[in-house]
């Protein structure tokens, strides 16, 4: 037998996937949640969304930060589901991330997502997030796939990767007003401001 000593600081450092097997490993040690392949999704009209209808739920949510910053978590790679083509997130990982107080607020920004993706979809049966009543929230890969890919398309447009944006970026101050074209915030100089 090996022992295996660790900080949390170098679990915290460690890569998702690491984090989740740890998780995984001390769970069944300590006889918690059942493993990821016997948790099962509710039985919902779970939806895959396309990149357009994940920018159009964007557009729909656009004015409620804390509902977007949850939006974009189920962009984040995530333990596989119980199906194939099923993403798993634990509902724990998504208000760390969101920085939201209380599960509570997790599962009212999803169900804002969902109404907003029913929507979209004109179908009052769509789920495009289906929580576990066990911590865990289901959601269809090709739904993942395209809230990565509408964040990174907005990345890329806004150009943050590169060293000089803080340069470029006007100063938040008195005569710039943020406006949303499309559902994406610009920075715009009002008449006569600085």
């Amino acid at each position: 037998m090996v022992g295996l000593t660790l900080s949390p600081e170098q679990v915290r450092a460690a890569p998702p996937e690491v984090r989740r097997w740890l998780e995984q490993e001390i769970a069944g040690t300590l006889g918690f949640d059942p493993p990821a392949h016997a948790l099962r999704p509710p039985p919902q009209h779970l939806v895959g969304a396309s990149l357009e209808e994940a920018r159009a739920i964007l557009q729909a949510i656009g004015g409620l930060l804390p509902v977007v910053a949850v939006f974009f978590e189920l962009g984040r790679e995530a333990a596989a589901g119980p199906t194939p083509g099923v993403r798993a997130y634990r509902l724990a990982e998504l208000q760390r991330h969101t920085r939201l107080s209380a599960p509570e607020q997790v599962l009212a920004a999803l169900e804002v997502i969902n109404d907003a993706a029913r929507r979209v979809r004109g179908d009052a049966e769509a789920v495009l997030v289906a929580p576990d009543p066990r911590g865990v929230c289901f959601v269809a890969e090709a739904t993942s796939a395209s809230v990565l890919r509408l964040w990174q398309e907005i990345v890329a447009a806004r150009d943050l990767g590169g060293p000089t944006v803080a340069a470029a970026a006007p100063a938040p101050a008195a005569g710039y007003q943020v406006t949303m074209p499309g559902g994406l915030p610009e920075f715009a100089q009002t008449p006569g401001g600085g």
